[in-house]
Order: structure tokens, then sequence, then C-alpha cells
């Protein structure tokens, strides 16, 4: 049986080091600030890619697999930490039921963000530290997480075809 990679991470994250990914912009933070500038500096394409991140991200943390199903191509690829996940479908019905399950309580916040996008194509790149419930000492545990996500424009605008997390200590 092949465990879940992603679920496995967060739940390791979770219980080890805090959790692994969705983060929803913090109160007065800007979600598509560069940690160089501070300042988002990016194309009215990019924001918006940036915002199809940022709503998916939002679905999965709060168990909507069915919205986040539908901001990603049926071809999407998933990784986590160095394994492939599966296309959408099979990550959806998959590993995302225990990402779901996994992000909740979990304090995250953007570290720093950056993207670009074309006519076609675009990305987002996001470093994210978690903050998650103590271990058996009771001190809260976190983790980093690096986050790349490929955008390819549709017809039904921009959808997700590839996301890659991985994941740190933080410290």
């Amino acid at each position: 049986m092949r465990p879940s990679l992603l679920a496995a991470s967060l739940v390791l994250a979770t219980v080890a080091a805090g959790s692994a990914f969705a983060l929803p912009p913090q109160p007065g933070a800007n979600p598509n600030a560069s940690a160089q500038t501070g300042i988002a500096q990016i194309s009215p394409a990019a924001s918006d890619a940036v915002q199809v991140v940022n709503t998916f991200m939002e679905e999965l943390a709060t168990g909507q697999l069915e919205a986040a199903r539908q901001l990603m191509t049926p071809n999407a690829v998933v990784m986590a930490n160095g394994q492939v996940l599966g296309t959408r479908d099979g990550y959806i019905d998959g590993a995302a039921k225990g990402d779901a399950t996994a992000l909740q309580g979990v304090q995250r916040e953007i570290l720093r963000r950056d993207a670009d996008a074309g006519p076609n194509a675009g990305w987002v790149v996001s470093e994210k530290r978690m903050r998650g419930p103590g271990g058996a000492q009771g001190a809260p545990r976190e983790v980093v997480v690096t986050e790349t996500m490929l955008l390819a424009r549709t017809t039904a605008g921009w959808k997700i075809t590839h996301i890659h997390w991985s994941s740190r200590q933080a410290g």
C-alpha cells in the first residue's frame, strides 16, 4: 500500500513541526508582496494567478475539495517532498482529504511570495511558516514550506497545472 506522501507530510508536520500548506492572507499583510521589497510588484495577470492559488489553498484548508478540483486542469500533477502524488483527480480523491484534515487549527504565515505570468502561463512561488500544536513537550512546532504552482490560462481562466510542496524544520 503506497502511503499518501502529502497527507503523511501534513500529519507528520502537524504532529512533529506544524503543518505544510494552505495559507490564508494574514490581516494587514499583502499576499502578493515580495520579501525583498515588501510591496507587490507583479503584473495584473500574475495577480490573477496568485488569486487562483490563494483560492485553491483556502478551499483545500477548509475541505472544499470539489471547489479545489475545479481550479486545476485534469492533467495537473501534484508532488510533495519528491514524490508524485498523482494527477488532479488522484490527489483530490486521495491525499487531499488527509491534507484538509491536517490543516485544521494550523497557524499559517506567508514569508515570501513571488509570481509572474505571461499571456498563457504563470507561476507562483511561496515560502510559508506553519505553526501547529505542540508535541509531548507541549511547545508549538513549526515548519517552513516551499510551494511552487504552475498555471495555464484556459478559456475558463487560470488553472493550476502543477503543484510541488516541500518542507523543512523552521529555525
